[in-house]
């Protein structure tokens, strides 16, 4: 091989051929291309990185809440003894509120997409039962709105604006038990035609997730109910430990919506998510 110097230039020649040099690019061929190549994401991975980020995240919120602001975040107009705050004081005060802002950061745009791939999926499955269609709209609906009024919760705090954080969070614990039912029905009315048909491995998964599926929603909506009766016990009568017992179900509630979702991710575990599949192979063609 031969170099040339032109203009300020490199000029390499190989075999009669000439290419000029460009700082920056490499001359290996395979190196050029695998450095354009599309990065693919197994959907498996990306629903345990969404799932242990929120976990860790919310969990990280509390404690710090606990060593930092235990006495404003479990003060309330009773001023009884309590011991855990609830969700909304925790995520309100620094610095649990950077942890778990931070969190969302992380997590609202890949929960989105998901939301528009997984409707995508079940509008496209051949169902011929009734309202199933619907269904999916119904159910793509609630979870639009639970993650939105997740971010809008997270942003605006309770010390913020109280009014606007009480009704986001309303509208998400509405949107995310609709979601969870209404997804529920969606399942098994898409996977119906199977258990009709055969019996093997895969079916016996399916009606596995479904279990798991209304396990967590059932656990979800009984959480949020006895938190709620926690909620006006405590503002009625005035108890020591009350609210606190308030909070530990409003952390299942939140532990069991984390986890409905999980198994959600999980029905797609063998299928991946690529990133920049289609520059690379418009490069490859041309």
């Amino acid at each position: 091989m031969a170099q040339n110097t032109k203009n300020g230039k490199t000029v390499t020649a190989d075999d009669g051929k000439y290419s000029e040099y460009q700082p920056g690019k490499s001359w290996d061929t395979d190196e050029f291309v695998a450095s354009n190549s599309p990065i693919t994401v197994p959907y498996k991975y990306a629903g345990l990185f969404l799932t242990y980020t929120m976990l860790v995240g919310f969990g990280l919120s509390i404690m710090l809440a606990i060593i930092f602001r235990f006495e404003e975040t479990t003060y309330t107009h009773c001023r009884v003894a309590n011991y855990f705050p609830s969700t909304s004081a925790a995520i309100a005060t620094t610095p649990s509120a950077y942890v778990w802002r931070l969190v969302i950061c992380l997590c609202s745009l890949p929960r989105l997409l998901f939301v528009l791939y997984c409707y995508h999926f079940y509008i496209n499955v051949s169902c011929q039962l009734r309202y199933y269609r619907g269904l999916c709209h119904l159910c793509f609906i609630a979870e639009m709105l639970e993650n939105l009024s997740l971010i809008g919760l997270s942003c605006i705090s309770s010390d913020d604006n109280y009014d606007i954080h009480e009704i986001l969070f309303i509208s998400f614990q509405v949107g995310a038990m609709l979601h969870m039912i209404l997804m529920c029905i969606v399942f098994k009315m898409a996977t119906t035609r199977y258990d009709d048909v055969r019996s093997d491995t895969g079916i016996f998964k399916r009606k596995g997730a479904l279990q798991r599926k209304m396990f967590f929603c059932v656990m979800n909506i009984l959480a949020f109910l006895i938190s709620i009766y926690f909620f006006f016990r405590h503002q009625n009568r005035c108890e020591p430990g009350v609210y606190s017992l308030f909070a530990i179900f409003e952390y299942l509630v939140v532990l069991t919506n984390v986890l409905f979702h999980e198994d959600t991710w999980k029905d797609f575990s063998n299928r991946c998510i690529i990133y920049g599949g289609r520059a690379h192979n418009k490069l490859m063609t041309e």
